[in-house]
C-alpha cells in the first residue's frame, strides 16, 4: 500500500505526459497537425532543456542540442502553416507560448525529480522523451531527407 501511494504520488506530480504515452494514446498523431506538432515542440522543448543543462565543458552537446531544438520548432511552424494554413506570425507565436509552457514543465519536473534522485532527466519521463524525440528525428529524416533536420 505505502509503495502504490508513493508511485501515484511520483505520477501526480509530472506536468506533462511521457510522449511515448502521449502518441500511443493518439495513434494517428502524424496525420493530424495538431497534434504532431504538439509532439515536435515537446522534442524541441525538451531538446531546449537539455542544451540549458548541458555544461560548458561539452559545448559540442549544447550546440547540438540547440540546433535539433531549433529544427524541431521551425518543422512545426511548417506544418501549421502548409497544413492549417496559418500566417508565420499566428505559427511562431503559436510555438513560442508553447515553449514556454513547456520549458517551464520540465524545469519544474527535472528539479523535482533532481531532488528526489540527483539527476534532472534520467529515470523521468524527461529523460524518456529525448530518447523518443530522437528516434522520432530519425523518422523524419528518412522520410524527409531535404527538410531542415
Amino acid at each position: 500500500m505505502v509503495l502504490s501511494l508513493l508511485w501515484g504520488e511520483n505520477v501526480n506530480a509530472q506536468s506533462m505526459i511521457p510522449l511515448k504515452q502521449y502518441v500511443k494514446e493518439n495513434k494517428q498523431y502524424s496525420k493530424d497537425p495538431i497534434t504532431l506538432t504538439y509532439v515536435l515542440k515537446r522534442c524541441g522543448s525538451g531538446y531546449l532543456y537539455a542544451s540549458a543543462l548541458t555544461t560548458v565543458q561539452d559545448p559540442k552537446s549544447v550546440k547540438n542540442f540547440q540546433n535539433m531544438s531549433a529544427a524541431t520548432f521551425l518543422l512545426a511552424i511548417d506544418i501549421l502553416m502548409e497544413k492549417m494554413n496559418w500566417t508565420a506570425d499566428a505559427a511562431q507565436k503559436n510555438i513560442r507560448t508553447d515553449i514556454e509552457k513547456m520549458v517551464k514543465f520540465y524545469k519544474k519536473d527535472g528539479a523535482e525529480s533532481h531532488a528526489k534522485t540527483g539527476s534532472y532527466m534520467m529515470g523521468n519521463y524527461i529523460g524518456e522523451d529525448l530518447k523518443f524525440c530522437k528516434g522520432l528525428i530519425e523518422e523524419i529524416k528518412k522520410s524527409f531527407p531535404k527538410k531542415i533536420l
